[in-house]
């Protein structure tokens, strides 16, 4: 699966403009100075169903999944991020990986 219009397992393609504003302004309140992501542009791509893991593209073409924790975060090392090269990438892994 290399196409970001393909979504498998658990996780969907989000299409609403809202839900996406609504993901991406909660990863901005979550990030802390020295996260991984703290200052970097990041789009909404997908989600997962009933859990608050998150798909974002980063601004370079990467992309990033994240654990969102609904609270404003001081540590920086939450939310949990993995990221990977591209959606490619992570769509290489296993659904159990993912």
């Amino acid at each position: 699966m290399s196409d970001e219009n393909d979504w498998d397992g658990d996780w969907y393609r989000v299409t609403s403009e809202t839900e996406r504003r609504e993901l991406e302004e909660e990863l901005e309140r979550e990030l802390s100075a020295g996260h991984v992501l703290y200052g970097i542009k990041a789009t909404a791509l997908g989600r997962r169903f009933r859990r608050d893991d998150v798909l974002f593209r980063l601004e370079d073409g990467r992309v990033a999944r994240l654990h969102l924790t609904r609270h404003k975060e001081t540590n920086p090392a939450f939310p949990t991020t993995d990221v990977y090269g591209s959606y490619a990438d992570w769509a290489a892994l296993p659904l159990e990986d993912r």
